[in-house]
């Protein structure tokens, strides 16, 4: 048997079975043989569903205004006047946007405010985000876990006596 004519007998069968056997029967017969099947006007279409309010439509997706960029917003309070560097380039004082290309490097951050203890943070380029800033003095800093106002200080190397 050749492909086409395999191809040929699946498609056959594939229709009989899709039709109930009917492409094997006479036009007009009936499936049980008993009284022949009158063909009917065509179903009336059932009526299309009512339109929704204007409150229920979802709202079109808006457009970004660029793909390329994403912008990371830093907010913390003006007063504290909160410097935000990235290696040796000075980014600002926060609150502050960054603006870089998607999917760049990440940008490990440093802010600095006077009084307050320095913050290490690390901003991914993958999609636009906010990043609120909490600054903690020392005295607040010293009920959050892991928390050691002794750990910047290194201990005194004592003097091996001489021989």
């Amino acid at each position: 048997m050749t492909p086409r004519r395999a191809l040929l007998l699946v498609a056959a069968l594939h229709v009989a079975a899709c039709t109930g056997g009917a492409a094997s029967r006479a036009p007009g017969a009936a499936a049980d043989g008993g009284a022949p099947v009158v063909p009917s006007a065509a179903a009336p279409a059932p009526p299309p569903p009512p339109p929704l309010p204007d409150d229920l439509e979802p709202e079109p997706e808006p457009v970004p205004a660029s793909t390329e960029t994403v912008t990371i917003k830093l907010i913390a309070e003006a007063r504290r006047q909160a410097r935000v560097t990235w290696g040796r380039k000075d980014l600002g004082v926060a609150p502050l946007e960054i603006v870089r290309p998607r999917g760049s490097a990440p940008l490990d951050l440093l802010i600095v405010a006077p009084g307050y203890l320095p913050l290490r943070t690390r901003v991914f380029t993958d999609r636009n985000d906010v990043l609120a800033l909490r600054l903690y003095t020392e005295r607040e800093a010293s009920v959050l876990p892991g928390f050691s106002s002794n750990r910047d200080k290194a201990p005194s190397p004592t003097p091996k006596p001489r021989q």
